[in-house]
């Protein structure tokens, strides 16, 4: 039986309790566990030759001699996950586990590095660097060069990117606090104008962390802006750049061919919700056809996501190529005011 044989013979209401008795701490993340499963259910298989094995070994281990035996999958991480599925399952005789445990088992394996594939390259950094940056394991580096062509994008779009200096003082502050707790472990025997130079570098590596992220959110909303059906401008979304924290995610369904992509997400947030503290959002959902107003089951998608939140802003946009999916890509955050002013639940 292979990996992909092997999901297809269980149902994730029969994995999710495995997960959460062998890994209590995936409490929370089971959403993310649900996408990765559909995604892989729904992944044709391939081999690659440069794989790190063709089988995958079901075994009883230790994390080390005083801990009891655990189920365990070898070697499941590492690979692409199109080749995972080929790799054949050998389950060792002393393994006493069901359909269902091993499947898990498996999953919270090819999960680990990231639930979908652009939380693996974001964990690896696997954004591509020009020829004079090479080195994407410098923070200041990476960051930088990820930060300054999504700059690019915004500013071709009549978007503008505040300095340093035109960043509230309270968010400033907040950088050089991260700086400094960083910064503890430079040596006070240093040169004066070194150590200077370097806290210069750690500041403005958190700096351009922060602003690559809300970049990548505002390059990745652009497009609805275009849409007669929203009403904010460039101007209102790059008011993100002045906001207090800021949290983006993007979820896509992966809801099979008897399932409806928006009715996918929302059983996903009704198994567990957002849990955002922040106090406002602004969403981006993107489907395959469009039409000029929200679904019913659009709708309750929109407020299921927004949750608690005190405002919030909806932006629509459509991307033929997703087919019967949907894409919501959102961002939660702290700020003062709204981008626009009006509260989605009012609208509706």
């Amino acid at each position: 039986m292979t990996f992909k044989e092997l999901l297809n013979s269980v149902s994730f209401e029969e994995v999710a309790p495995c997960i959460l008795q062998m890994h209590p701490d995936a409490e929370g993340n089971l959403k993310w566990y649900k996408i990765h499963f559909d995604m892989l259910r729904l992944m044709t298989p391939k081999h690659h030759d440069d794989a790190n094995s063709n089988v995958c070994h079901i075994s009883m281990s230790k994390w080390d001699e005083d801990s009891e035996p655990h189920l365990d999958a070898h070697p499941m991480e590492g690979d692409y996950w199109e080749h995972s599925l080929t790799k054949e399952i050998v389950i060792a005789p002393e393994v006493k586990a069901t359909n269902a445990e091993i499947a898990a088992c498996c999953i919270w394996h090819t999960s680990f590095y990231g639930f979908v594939r652009e939380q693996q390259e974001e964990e690896f950094r696997f954004f591509k660097l020009d020829n004079y940056h090479k080195d994407r394991w410098d923070d200041y580096i990476y960051h930088k060069v990820r930060a300054e062509k999504y700059f690019s994008v915004i500013r071709r779009n009549g978007g503008y990117i505040p300095s340093v200096r035109e960043l509230a003082p309270s968010k400033k502050q907040e950088l050089f606090s991260k700086a400094k707790d960083y910064f503890w472990c430079i040596s006070a025997s240093m040169n004066k104008i070194k150590r200077k130079k370097m806290f210069r570098r750690e500041f403005m590596a958190h700096y351009y962390e922060r602003m690559a992220a809300i970049s990548r959110f505002i390059v990745q909303a652009i497009p609805a802006l275009s849409d007669e059906r929203n009403n904010m401008s460039m101007n209102q979304l790059c008011g993100l750049f002045q906001s207090d924290l800021f949290s983006p995610e993007t979820i896509t369904s992966y809801a099979d061919e008897n399932t409806n992509g928006v009715k996918y997400l929302c059983e996903l947030l009704e198994m567990e919700d957002i849990n955002t503290r922040l106090d406002r959002m602004v969403v981006v959902l993107t489907t395959d056809e469009w039409h000029q107003e929200l679904t019913q089951d659009e709708q309750r998608l929109c407020k299921l996501l927004i949750g608690n939140c005190k405002s919030s802003d909806i932006l629509v946009a459509t991307d033929p190529s997703l087919g019967r999916q949907v894409r919501i890509d959102y961002a939660t955050f702290n700020s003062e005011h709204p981008l626009i002013g009006k509260q989605y639940e009012k609208e509706i």
